[in-house]
């Protein structure tokens, strides 16, 4: 199984040299989910030679906080190596992974916006092309197009207004407090409060994110952190927003809906992007979001385009 894992791995990279994955990351992404099936994950061996792969995956365990999605089926890797390409394997194995997901249950089957496990949030519109073109031949239609986007540290500028915008919330007549992970440990009083702030306003995936991070960071971690914002009254301790960011990875960051517009996105998007260029990281990045946020959140901090994703749906 070793040995045709690290096979699986090649083909995968043959088929896709841009953006290669590490066996690390294929371990943890794919080995280690609680929903992999081994007989989802479909391996094309031609002569003794591996020569693609195809993950189809499904949820078996149900994922935190967020609404089922059972009728859901996934495909999160496929690719056939260069020399073998044109020959059907392709199709083949597409064939086989929604056979899975129909004695699955599934009814749909989406490329690839499948949580918490994801490599890409879909098919690369540039620099697979053909294979965005050979998905689509075969039933697959575009639900809609988010990008990835990437910051050099070292160009980082902070507009003058945030700063001040930050020095007026600290002092209003209801002050907010900032907490950097980065900067101090954070106290356990928060802990409740930040997840709590999760569930209610973003359920799903990011429970788990601040969970592992609150765990990390309890642990002395200064390489994946959180910058918070909170605000104190008569009910307690009130968690407004916060920020994410793991190495060089940015995100998530999401701020209470009865706090927008007062500039506190753009101050925990600060505070984090600064504590990862303190650490010695070149990039900022992160693979997922939509035009519109892109636009008004993370252009005007010098965020620039660098993917751009097809999500693609089939109905079974």
């Amino acid at each position: 199984m070793g040995q045709l894992v690290v096979e699986a791995l090649d083909a995968i990279n043959a088929a896709n040299p841009e953006h290669p994955l590490s066996l690390g990351t294929f371990s943890k992404k794919v080995l280690e989910d609680p929903n992999h099936l081994d007989e989802g994950s479909l391996v094309a061996i031609l002569n003794g030679q591996v020569v693609g792969y195809c993950l189809a995956i499904g949820r078996q365990v149900p994922l935190e906080n967020a609404p089922p999605d059972n009728d859901r089926g996934y495909i999160t890797l496929f690719g056939v190596s260069s020399p073998f390409q044109r020959r059907g394997i392709g199709s083949a194995l597409l064939a086989e992974a929604e056979a899975f997901h129909r004695r699955q249950g599934r009814q749909t089957i989406w490329i690839s916006p499948y949580a918490p496990n994801y490599f890409t949030p879909g098919v690369d519109v540039r620099s697979q092309a053909d294979g965005l073109e050979f998905l689509k031949r075969r039933g697959y239609a575009e639900a809609y197009r988010p990008l990835a986007m990437r910051l050099k540290l070292a160009d980082l500028k902070v507009p003058e207004w945030v700063a001040q915008r930050r020095a007026g919330l600290e002092k209003a007549e209801r002050p907010i407090k900032f907490w950097n992970s980065s900067k101090a440990p954070l106290p356990e009083s928060l802990t409740a409060p930040l997840l709590e702030f999760a569930k209610r306003h973003f359920p799903g995936d990011w429970v788990r994110v601040i969970r592992e991070a609150l765990a990390a960071t309890s642990r002395g971690s200064r390489d994946r952190g959180l910058a918070i914002a909170t605000r104190s009254d008569a009910s307690g301790l009130q968690v407004l927003g916060f920020a994410h960011f793991e190495a060089g990875r940015f995100g998530p960051i999401g701020v209470a809906p009865h706090e927008r517009g007062q500039g506190l996105g753009y101050i925990l998007m600060v505070d984090a992007l600064e504590a990862q260029r303190e650490q010695g990281h070149p990039l900022a990045w992160f693979m997922w979001t939509d035009d519109r946020t892109a636009e008004r959140l993370y252009k005007p901090m010098g965020f620039q385009e660098a993917r751009r994703f097809a999500v693609l749906k089939k109905s079974l």
